[in-house]
């Protein structure tokens, strides 16, 4: 029996073992990559390596470790023959990418575990294809999907979470990234983990955090840096900002500037800062203050380094328009510097939104002009006025309508109509959806804090053995000389050198 047919019958038996216990299942899909990796080389396989038909009679679903080993073999091949990192074969038109196509459409996420790094390189690879062709659209739906696959609920931040939401940015493909980016990050890929104790699941086990499974040693994710979580939520962020859904936008960017830093504050956070405060004048009409996380110094460099988006901030706020108008011309190049232009013209749209509902709560009707006079819109003519007031209404922003005069001397009324009852059936409605999205998130959220607890060794299990290790005074007996905080140390240093 050559080499081929040897490999495909371990491959009977993998799938045989699946049928049967997790430990079982445990030591053959670990038996099956160890034979793997030291099987497949060019003297085993031969001309066979280099024939396109290798794979032809292999299923990537449910053949999934033999298919990425020989897939992977075949790529090293030919890097190695044309001496190139990308030959033609590997590109969207060549022969190798459907195959790569067809393995991470169809992979077994089980044994995929046990082969993180291979499973990564071969994303990695992907996305390095899709770049060089300049084709990142070819890469977002494929390595989001098997992410997807991999770990459906995207709690534990990895290099891929990184990679996706830049290509999406780069492809222009942003909603392409929600059912990532919608789910919240849990954790970090841990240096240990429950999976390490003896009395642990196994890797092939049902897990209720994959946590379990995508830790430091998998391979699943290169190793994470400082700089590597701030970009991941300020491209997030972007992400959210480029579909106008301000709300979580804030939300993400908020999280960059409110890091934790030990020395100079990173230019990715100041950058997050800026765009923090055109979102929050989208989203709310004003700025509020950062939360209670940041530090007041950090506060004060961050308005220093942002001076025209905080003057931006407090002349939007003041109401008048030409003020704003003049600020906004004044630092054009700042805008434009900044890749914020286009935010910024948002921005004086939103200027406009707000100071009309202001004015609904107000008056019941005003005449086109006499509500040009009252939002201050000096530099607009009348028809630009009502031109801008049928941009609101048709965009549900306010609730009025406009009844034109059958003298063409006299100016287009807006009447201003109650659509509380309305907005609030459908407000209610959003809140009954977004009431069980939290549902589901605070399930997952308290499941995964019981591995947090874990990993900070804050388990009950751990509470009792230290009790008694450390042979603790029981209640009522006196512990004169030490503090209740003794022994206890922090970590000033917690998240490392600053990128």
């Amino acid at each position: 029996m050559d080499v081929l047919a040897e490999l495909k019958a371990q491959s009977t038996q993998l799938r045989e073992a699946s049928y049967g216990s997790d430990l079982v299942y445990d030591q053959q899909i670990r038996t099956s990559v160890t034979s793997l990796r030291q099987v497949i080389s060019d003297e085993s396989l031969g001309d066979l390596a280099r024939s396109n038909s290798l794979l032809n009679n292999i299923d990537p679903a449910a053949d999934s470790l033999l298919y990425l080993f020989l897939l992977r073999f075949q790529i090293r091949i030919l890097q190695k023959e044309t001496r190139q990192p990308l030959p033609a074969a590997l590109l969207p038109m060549g022969e190798i990418w459907p195959r790569i196509v067809s393995y991470l459409g169809s992979f077994d996420s089980v044994q995929s575990r046990y082969v993180g790094e291979e499973w990564r390189q071969l994303v990695e690879l992907v996305a390095h294809i899709a770049q060089a062709c300049s084709q990142p659209l070819v890469a977002v739906r494929l390595i989001r999907d098997a992410m997807l696959r991999l770990d459906p609920s995207c709690i534990v931040l990895t290099s891929t979470h990184l990679l996706l939401v830049r290509l999406c940015l780069r492809a222009r493909a942003y909603s392409c990234a929600l059912p990532v980016l919608d789910r919240y990050i849990c954790h970090f890929p841990s240096s240990k983990s429950r999976a390490d104790d003896a009395s642990s699941p196994l890797l092939c086990a049902s897990h209720d955090s994959s946590l379990c499974f995508i830790t430091d040693a998998s391979g699943l994710s290169s190793k994470l840096t400082y700089k590597d979580y701030l970009q991941y939520y300020l491209y997030g962020g972007m992400i959210y900002l480029a579909l106008k859904q301000w709300t979580k936008a804030v939300h993400f960017l908020g999280i960059v500037i409110s890091m934790p830093t030990t020395g100079s504050v990173s230019m990715i956070m100041v950058e997050a800062y800026k765009k923090w405060i055109l979102v929050n004048l989208l989203d709310k009409g004003k700025v509020p203050s950062p939360s209670s996380l940041v530090a007041p110094n950090v506060v004060r460099v961050y308005q220093s380094l942002a001076k025209p988006y905080v003057n931006l901030a407090e002349v939007f706020e003041g109401g008048d328009i030409s003020r704003l108008e003049a600020e906004i011309d004044a630092a054009h190049d700042v805008w434009r510097a900044d890749n914020n232009l286009g935010l910024v013209s948002q921005v004086h749209s939103a200027h406009t939104k707000y100071t009309v509902t202001n004015i609904t709560k107000t008056f019941a009707a005003l005449t086109v002009r006499e509500l040009r006079k009252q939002a201050c819109f000096s530099r607009e003519t009348e028809e630009a006025t009502e031109s801008a007031i049928a941009s609101l209404i048709m965009s549900n922003a306010i609730s009025a309508t406009l009844v034109h005069s059958t003298d063409p001397t006299k100016s287009t009324m807006v009447r201003f109509t109650d659509g509380r009852s309305a907005a609030r059936l459908a407000h209610e409605q959003e809140i009954q959806v977004e009431l069980a999205r939290e549902g589901q998130l605070l399930r997952t959220l308290s499941k995964s804090m019981g591995d947090v607890d874990y990993q900070l060794g804050l388990s009950n299990e751990f509470i009792d053995s230290l009790q008694m290790s450390q042979g603790w005074a029981v209640v009522g007996e006196s512990r004169t000389g030490k503090s209740e905080d003794a022994g206890v140390e922090i970590d000033e240093d917690l998240m490392g050198d600053e990128a």
